[in-house]
């Protein structure tokens, strides 16, 4: 949602900012399970079903410099393809409140105005 509120805002026309957003991937074939025995026996057991570092960060370094996406924003990857996002995140009024939501957060942190993100649209 915030990805796709970031363009609307901020995209063509506004401020020239292109966002998308992806699905990071599953599991993800690690040496997080070294430390513990558990955690070895439970990773060989799902070994079959994770992908490698690579594959893992095949889908954030293509939305990062595809020259297929040069110019488009607003999108949801997943597995370095296009995909319908969900019914929740195409919601404009949720996307909106959720914007609104985290200039509240961040400025009640850092004070008023510090993140530059305010209501323009």
């Amino acid at each position: 949602m915030f990805a796709a509120e970031l363009f609307r805002r901020w995209g063509p026309g506004k401020r020239g900012i292109f966002s998308n957003s992806l699905h990071p991937g599953n599991m993800v074939s690690s040496s997080l399970s070294r430390s513990w025995w558990v955690y070895r026996l439970l990773f060989a057991m799902v070994r079959p079903f994770t992908k490698s570092l690579q594959q893992a960060a095949s889908t954030s370094i293509y939305c990062a410099v595809s020259p297929d996406l040069e110019g488009v924003g607003g999108l949801y990857f997943n597995n370095c393809c296009c995909c319908p996002p969900s019914a929740a995140a195409q919601d404009v009024v949720l996307a909106s409140q959720l914007w609104d939501l985290s200039v509240e957060l961040i400025e009640k942190v850092m004070g008023k105005g510090a993140c530059g993100l305010g209501a323009e649209i």
